[in-house]
């Protein structure tokens, strides 16, 4: 039985590192990078929705245009 107790109690050790680990190193780094990724996309949808505009306005002038 102290066999099963030894493995049990470093399983415990084992997952609180693994725990730790997961909070201290990869947790931030993580939301580093996702947080860096939400930006370039931001700019990516900001750069698109600039296009439409553009599209919409030019469309908006043509049509208003007088036709011969």
């Amino acid at each position: 039985m102290d066999k099963f107790e030894e493995i049990g109690r470093r399983l415990d050790e084992e997952l609180t590192r693994l725990h730790k680990y997961m909070a201290e190193e990869v947790a931030p780094n993580t939301q580093k990078h996702t947080a860096r990724f939400l930006r370039e996309v931001s700019e990516k949808i900001a750069e698109a929705a600039k296009k439409l505009e553009a599209r919409v306005a030019a469309r908006e002038q043509s049509s208003q245009e007088p036709k011969p």
